[in-house]
């Protein structure tokens, strides 16, 4: 188990850089229409992709692990101890995946409010 959540955690790391790459000519261009700017090369533009990018793959965890549980519950064959197992890991993930939702929520505030100042 350990081993698989190892090369997941691996996998997912290695597909980071994949967007920081992406382009931006829509999101600049809608921002140019209402007024704004857009510097695409900069430095906070690189951070909030970075998050975003983490968050994602945070939450993209959160939803394997649960269902991996899932799966050990199911092939589970009613042993007491392997139920017991599988619920902590489903209630784990569940918990990971609502504390990914919650600093999400916690990081766009932030961010918001510096943005306005």
């Amino acid at each position: 188990m350990r081993q698989k959540v190892l090369q997941l955690s691996i996998l997912s790391i290695a597909l980071i850089p994949a967007g920081l790459f992406a382009d931006d000519a829509n999101q600049c261009a809608g921002l140019t229409a209402v007024g704004g700017g857009c510097d695409a090369t900069g430095l906070p533009n690189n951070i909030n992709t970075i998050i975003d990018t983490l968050f994602t793959v945070a939450g993209a965890v959160a939803v394997i692990i649960l269902v991996v549980g899932g799966i050990r519950y199911i092939t589970s064959t009613g042993d007491s101890q392997r139920i017991k197992a599988a619920k902590d890991t489903i209630l784990y993930a569940i918990i990971g995946l609502v504390v990914v939702i919650v600093a999400r929520a916690i990081v766009g505030f932030v961010a918001g409010s510096l943005a306005h100042t």
